[in-house]
């Protein structure tokens, strides 16, 4: 469904908002590998997880939902034939599984959607295929057969594209009888992303040491089951604190966990810099929008999602952003550069890109059709410019399913409604 976004004045609401998909992609599979059992609460009920959850379930683990609640028992028998899962756009599952199916003594066939199948998985592969997993895949990418088990305990791994390869390494590591070194070769992109994993990881009873060449798990760890309640997602913030402010107005975001390790948490401290009032009060935390936005230079290789949500507020600032260390968005479910820099010039806007970086001059954007490339944060994000520019439609707008399902009555709660587009804008 396309649809357009209805221009408003200054919005002033109140929000809570579901559950990081971050934490609860991970947890997924920590839980699964326990010895015991774990209940997760606030659980977002999007693609991703269904996604991870029915494929886990494929492998035999144990996972039952309940509303927005999980309970994962310890898998009971392993698996005695060929298994077939498919991963559809995640990407973060896709690289999680991969590495779990290399703990099973049967081949495992990994299917995904075409776009998926675009992402790359090669710096995981040449690590699993050290540590004697064999893997058949017609260019490093998926579909693909992972045929284990892993033997071994040390590999090396480029996790420069990709924190996910480091993470799902991490992930399966307790399950080695003799532990696992990953000596990495490089810096580790999105590095907020492994602490998260090993942040659960040791609230699991695992701990993770690093060191100059990287890091290692020793063996004779298991993981414990936990009680946890996920905490809401900072990403998905970001969207409601742009929307204040563009709109010059307010929003308050309730239970807002600004000690997150993930990167995005920090998105406030970008808008604060750009002229917005942040005030904490208690657990939430207020977003105040200015009269007139002003222009920032900001490297955000910390909080990567966030990039295209800066990219729309930028447009609205006096002055010229510039957004730097982001080359690993060009390797996102889009080019999350050149196709965001793309859209935004159907507006009118002015935008240089390159291989890492964003210059976005602010103006008076127009109306447009924008498309999403199959990317459920290019429609969250494009859909804030409807707030104060008439005519600008998101085109397959359901793509939003993958992390907020809800995410346009969200919008339409606070006071930015939409409409079903059937006509062309030119």
């Amino acid at each position: 469904m396309n649809l357009s976004i209805k221009p408003c004045g200054p919005v002033k609401a109140t929000v809570t908002l579901p559950g990081s998909k971050y934490i609860a992609n991970r947890l997924l599979p920590l839980c699964a590998l326990a010895s015991t059992t774990s209940h997760i609460k606030n659980v977002v009920n999007n693609d991703d997880i269904q996604t991870a959850a029915a494929g886990l379930s494929q492998l035999g683990y144990q996972i039952q939902t309940d509303g927005n609640a999980l309970k994962i028992n310890p898998r009971q028998v392993t698996a005695m034939k060929p298994i077939d899962i498919y991963t559809a756009h995640s990407g973060t599952f896709s690289r999680f599984v991969a590495a779990i199916a290399a703990l099973e003594k049967v081949p495992v066939n990994i299917e995904c959607s075409a776009k998926m199948a675009t992402r790359p998985m090669i710096e995981l592969f040449d690590a699993l295929r050290s540590l004697s997993v064999e893997i058949d895949t017609p260019n490093g990418c998926l579909p693909a057969k992972i045929i284990g088990p892993v033997k071994g305990n040390e590999c090396r791994l480029d996790a420069s594209r990709s924190s996910q390869y480091l993470s799902a390494l991490l992930i399966i590591a307790p399950l080695l009888d003799d532990g696992l070194r990953i000596n990495l070769t490089g810096s580790v992109v999105s590095r907020a992303y492994v602490d998260m994993t090993i942040q659960l990881m040791k609230k699991m009873s695992v701990n993770v040491e690093e060191d100059e060449q990287g890091f290692y798990v020793p063996p004779g760890q298991k993981y414990q089951g936990i009680d946890f309640m996920i905490s809401p997602d900072p990403v998905s913030s970001s969207y409601f604190m742009g929307a204040a402010a563009i709109s010059g107005g307010e929003i308050l975001l309730k239970n807002f966990d600004k000690n997150s390790l993930q990167g995005e948490a920090g998105f406030y401290q970008v808008l604060e810099k750009m002229g917005c009032k942040i005030t904490f009060q208690g657990d939430d935390l207020l977003v105040e929008g200015p009269e007139r936005l002003q222009a920032i230079s900001i490297d955000m290789g910390g909080m990567p999602d966030a990039v295209q949500t800066l990219a729309v507020v930028a447009c609205f600032a006096q002055g010229i952003t510039t957004i730097t260390n982001i080359e690993h968005l060009a390797f996102k479910e889009s080019n999350r550069i050149e196709d965001t820099a793309n859209e935004l010039r159907k507006t009118g806007i002015k935008v240089e890109s390159g291989k890492d970086y964003l210059k976005i001059e602010g103006g008076i954007p127009h109306g447009a059709n924008i498309e999403t490339h199959d990317d459920h944060r290019m429609a969250m994000s494009m859909a804030l410019l409807g707030i104060k520019t008439p005519d600008i439609c998101i085109l397959d707008s359901q793509v939003v399913a993958k992390s907020f399902p809800k995410y346009w009555d969200y919008l339409a709660d606070i006071g930015i409604s939409t409409f079903p587009q059937t006509k062309s804008l030119g």
